[in-house]
């Protein structure tokens, strides 16, 4: 029995306000070819400990930042994202390319960039991630 054979059952119900059904495999998060659903709890805590699981959920820019980031980066930065959720937060200050940025996790939006040699205190951050440099394997 597979893991979504398990959770069949629960998805006739009805929903909350705002929260809508997603339809495709939850293998589709893992970054490699091998399906979530086959993987061993080791393979995954051994997975998720080099960085290499993603929901590869999309990440926007808030139209009022100055923030320009290639394609690259925000995919890095959804990576940083996944991890800064996982650890239960929901602000965050992202590093990525010396580049220091705002996020907003639960709605996985870029709210600011942060100049950190003019920023004396920062406040409303409970994670501070460090994004994959350019050109690592994810």
């Amino acid at each position: 029995m597979s893991t979504a054979d398990l959770f069949k059952p629960l998805s006739n119900t009805i929903l909350p306000p705002g929260v809508e059904r997603r339809s495709g495999s939850i293998g589709a998060a893992l970054s490699g070819s091998k399906k979530l659903e086959s993987m061993s709890f080791a393979d995954l805590l051994s997975k998720e400990s080099a960085g290499q699981l993603s929901t590869g959920r999309p990440v926007s820019i808030h139209p009022g930042c100055d923030v320009q980031l290639s394609e690259d980066q925000m995919h890095r930065l959804g990576v940083a994202m996944d991890r800064a959720e996982a650890s239960g937060a929901q602000r965050a200050l992202v590093m990525i390319d010396g580049m220091a940025v705002k996020v907003d996790v639960g709605v996985r939006q870029v709210v600011g960039k942060v100049d950190l040699q003019a920023t004396p205190v920062l406040g409303e951050i409970d994670a501070v991630v460090q994004a994959d440099s350019a050109g690592a394997q994810v």
